[in-house]
């Protein structure tokens, strides 16, 4: 179980990975159109690409969620143990005390 959770987390880094590869790209494009500026004057509207790019997105979002939501819940089960340890040495504690006198 817990190599199925690394798998998948390497898989999210890798899908992240991706992403910011893309964005950096982009921002590299940005930074060349700043240096050497081209005025291009064109009729008509400009249409974005659509990629998959949103449904990646989509995707990864809902994979961290879930990731997040493991987490959360191996914390919870951790500190819901610790208490009981604690509350079980309370008692054991008082049992010892009450019994020594």
């Amino acid at each position: 179980m817990d190599q199925f959770e690394r798998l998948l987390e390497l898989s999210f880094l890798r899908e992240r990975r991706k992403q910011m590869k893309k964005r950096l790209k982009y921002e590299e494009r940005a930074i060349d159109r700043i240096k050497s500026p081209e005025i291009e004057f064109r009729k008509g509207i400009k249409f974005q690409k659509r990629t998959s790019n949103d449904y990646d997105r989509l995707k990864f979002r809902a994979a961290t969620n879930v990731l997040e939501e493991r987490r959360q819940a191996k914390a919870q089960k951790i500190k819901n143990t610790i208490m009981y340890i604690i509350l079980i040495i309370i008692a054991l504690a008082a049992i010892i005390y009450y019994f020594s006198k």
